[in-house]
């Protein structure tokens, strides 16, 4: 992703906390953004290839599900 794409979201973030949009939002974001970046390091270091099968439906989901345990032990 683009510097351009993170400034945009991080603004867009930042009007909708002053709506009043809760901050679940804000965790949802950090994990997409983080398993498209994990998922082009991984592709990365293998030369372009998945290390395993369904590696861009596996990722989202286990980072989302580590976010909501952090959520809901940590906060």
């Amino acid at each position: 992703m683009c510097p351009a794409c993170f400034l945009t979201i991080g603004g867009g973030l930042l009007i909708a906390k002053k709506l009043g949009v809760n901050g679940i939002l804000v965790i949802g974001l950090i994990t997409v953004i983080f398993s498209i970046i994990l998922d082009k390091f991984l592709r990365f270091f293998n030369r372009g290839k998945a290390l395993f099968s369904y590696q861009k439906v596996v990722i989202p989901i286990v980072l989302l599900f580590i976010s909501i345990l952090v959520a809901k032990f940590l906060l």
